[in-house]
């Protein structure tokens, strides 16, 4: 091999060592503003247990976690990367039936309120939460129901981990949904209906 084509590999193989840590710097500082975002929010719906939880879910590590009268800040580490952010608090969901976010699992709360941040507005709710005589009901009536509906007992409606939102918000909430953790299992049957990415009852 010429030396001039040495001296090419030497430098390439040089290149490549020096910016594999930068990408991969680059890449732990957006998940541990992601992880960061996502424990703040938990944690202002459902207390610090929640965003530690969140934290680990998104691969970082809670190092701070302050509290006060009116919300709550986390500093997150991934790698050698931290972030710190804050949210608000927000009053625990009750139990009751509903449209809106009445109901909802804090998990859910928590992507919906990512969600929100990253399209700059409110996500507009037409079904959340459903008790199971509401679920029974709108299966006694599926056959008037443009869109398809789950049998009582194995809707996701019923735990808070989906919900339905007016057709003109759709397209936009696919767009940052994953981001935010919300994913359209059904989009052409089904396309108004969002759930919590990677859900379980457990």
């Amino acid at each position: 091999m010429a030396p001039f084509a040495v001296l090419l590999l030497l430098v390439a193989g040089g290149a490549v060592l020096i910016l594999t840590p930068i990408g991969r710097a680059t890449i732990d500082r957006a998940e541990a503003r992601t992880a960061a975002d996502a424990a703040a929010l938990a944690g202002a719906v459902d207390g610090p247990r929640a965003a530690r939880g969140l934290a680990a879910a998104n691969g970082g590590r809670v190092i701070e976690l302050v509290e006060d009268g009116t919300g709550l800040t986390v500093t997150v580490q991934v790698g050698d990367a931290v972030a710190t952010a804050r949210a608000e608090r927000v009053q625990p969901p009750d139990r009751e039936g509903g449209t809106g976010r009445t109901g909802l699992a804090p998990a859910m709360l928590a992507a919906i309120a990512r969600a929100e941040q990253l399209l700059g507005h409110r996500i507009m709710i037409t079904s959340g939460f459903r008790s199971r005589a509401e679920q029974q009901r709108l299966w006694d009536a599926r056959a008037t129901n443009p869109y398809p509906v789950a049998p009582p007992g194995t809707s996701r409606h019923e735990s808070g981990f989906a919900i339905d939102v007016p057709s003109s918000q759709v397209a936009e909430l696919r767009r940052v949904g994953p981001a935010a953790g919300l994913c359209s299992p059904i989009p052409v049957s089904d396309p108004i209906h969002f759930e919590l990415c990677q859900w379980s009852p457990n």
